[in-house]
């Protein structure tokens, strides 16, 4: 296993109560978080500003010092016993000290080769929320999962709607799809797709100049987006709102650069 690099298209189709539908392509990072500290480039840091910077603050806390200790404490909160032996991250890096992760995905395997999940979803008030994914639900090339969201993840769609996550690993090309549903009907599908690369300096290259300033074209792209849905007339949910129906978030913060 080595750390990549995942040039991916995602799309976004609404279909109710309007259908809206966009397309973007942008890059993941995949980190094997074994080897975290060993970086192919230096383009990216840990813990240290750079380019691009790996912080383990920028993901979910259980009062360990890594990422990779807090990914397997919550997989021992949920009833993972054995020994994780590898640790897979793909997630978006700081770039020039700010990032924005709408959502990442980590792969966690035990000595005895069963396979469990991590689905960390993030909105825009600092909170991550993460879903946990046991070996159950694996099933050849990946894992498929329904859950109640009980997160304020977008203003335009209810707390409380179920959300399925199809993940597919084949041959280094990445294929997840989720869907947002209110009891039978589907509000919303997103689709991502894309097919590992080397991380290597020279990739890491290209993708900058393919996609520079990426995470703020993300957070950009999430109020642009918005705001058309916004003017469309999609109903409106305050973030006060229903505060009972947002459940299990970790506050996490965007501020630190250094």
């Amino acid at each position: 296993m080595s750390h990549g690099l995942v040039p991916f298209t995602v799309t976004h189709k609404r279909l109710v109560p309007k259908p809206y539908e966009f397309t973007h392509d942008i890059f993941w990072f995949k980190l094997e978080l074994e080897n975290v500290s060993n970086l192919p480039s230096w383009m990216v840091s840990r813990n240290k500003f750079n380019l691009y910077s790996f912080r383990d603050s920028d993901h979910v806390q259980f009062d360990q010092e890594s990422a990779r200790e807090n990914y397997v404490e919550f997989a021992r909160q949920n009833g993972v016993s054995s020994l994780i032996t590898s640790v897979t991250l793909y997630t978006q890096l700081r770039f020039l000290g700010y990032v924005f992760n709408p959502v990442s995905f980590v792969l966690l395997k035990d000595l005895e080769g069963k396979e469990y999940a991590i689905i960390e979803v993030g909105n825009t008030f600092n909170e991550i929320k993460p879903y946990f994914v046991s070996s159950d639900h694996f099933k050849g090339d990946g894992f498929s999962i329904t859950t109640k969201k009980f997160f304020y993840i977008s203003p335009f769609i209810d707390h409380d709607n179920e959300m399925t996550f199809h993940f597919r690993k084949v041959d280094g090309r990445l294929k997840i799809h989720v869907e947002d549903r209110k009891e039978d009907e589907k509000v919303l599908q997103v689709w991502f797709d894309g097919k590992e690369k080397p991380f290597t300096n020279l990739e890491l290259l290209k993708q900058t100049l393919k996609f520079p300033f990426v995470t703020g074209k993300i957070i950009f792209l999430i109020h642009y987006h918005a705001m058309i849905l916004w003017l469309k007339g999609i109903p409106y949910f305050k973030k006060e709102d229903n505060l009972h129906l947002q459940k299990g978030a970790k506050v996490w913060k965007t501020s630190s650069s250094s």
